[in-house]
């Protein structure tokens, strides 16, 4: 027999606790968000956009339980088994910015930044798994066809870069970052990066956007545009989408 209104309840208990974070500061995490929701979030203006369902959100736990399943072999890897700094918040008033990273690998100056994807972000090609990408083209089915991405996602090489300002304004200079990706089914792919400039004074530009408009008062553009690189990481999944208006309505300020 289907026990229905038992899949109802667990649903609903696992929905029920769901938590908005809370924004003091301008949040590492969110740098890659349109600027204009990040500052409606520090602002407390309520999310217009569908909230995550249950199903995703027992995924997100799925998710943290796998990353502190490997986190020793992080340690490992990454360490020698010694000298990680993890889970570690670093908060600069200067730069009106907080964030907890995942992983600092203290011996070799290596951020290790931990995310789980589902199984169908990646590819195998000549036996070899990656990220996948939109390769603008079509199968013979007619549906997107997809190439290996040789990077890490942008948004998340954009939070990282903030993780590097924070702890450089606490003495620690980080000189690589990794990006350790993991399916709740066990696949990994790992991607090597070295900390780039343009990145970092990319983060700068947005963090002084978003200071600037708290002072003055006045929020940011909203920079939600399909055309943007980063449309498909982020910017699509606005927090303050509204069905037949703007997004980031400036309307919803009176609420």
């Amino acid at each position: 027999m289907i026990a229905k209104d038992k899949s109802v309840a667990l649903y609903q208990s696992i929905a029920d606790e769901n938590e908005d974070r809370v924004y003091e500061y301008w949040h590492a995490s969110s740098l890659a968000i349109c600027p204009r929701a990040h500052y409606f979030k520090r602002l407390g203006v309520p999310m217009s956009a569908p909230q995550p369902t249950a199903a995703k959100m027992l995924r997100w736990q799925a998710g943290h339980i796998m990353e502190t399943a490997i986190r020793q072999h992080i340690v490992k890897v990454w360490g020698g088994g010694k000298d990680v700094m993890s889970n570690k918040r670093f908060t600069s008033e200067k730069l009106q910015l907080t964030g907890e990273f995942d992983n600092l690998a203290v011996a070799n100056n290596t951020l290790v930044e931990i995310k789980t994807v589902h199984d169908y972000a990646l590819i195998e090609r000549d036996g070899e798994a990656t990220l996948k990408k939109d390769s603008g083209q079509k199968t013979k089915w007619g549906k997107p066809a997809y190439e290996p991405l040789l990077t890490p996602y942008l948004h998340h090489e954009i939070q990282n870069h903030g993780y590097a300002h924070l702890l450089e304004e606490n003495g620690v200079t980080v000189e690589n970052i990794d990006y350790v990706y993991i399916t709740l089914s066990g696949r990994i792919v790992v991607y090597h990066t070295e900390v780039s400039n343009n990145l970092k004074e990319r983060v700068l530009k947005r963090i002084e956007l978003l200071n600037e408009a708290w002072v003055k008062k006045q929020p940011p553009d909203c920079k939600c545009d399909p055309k943007s690189e980063l449309w498909g990481g982020v910017y699509q999944w606005c927090d303050y989408q509204q069905e037949g208006k703007p997004c980031c309505d400036l309307r919803l300020l009176k609420n």
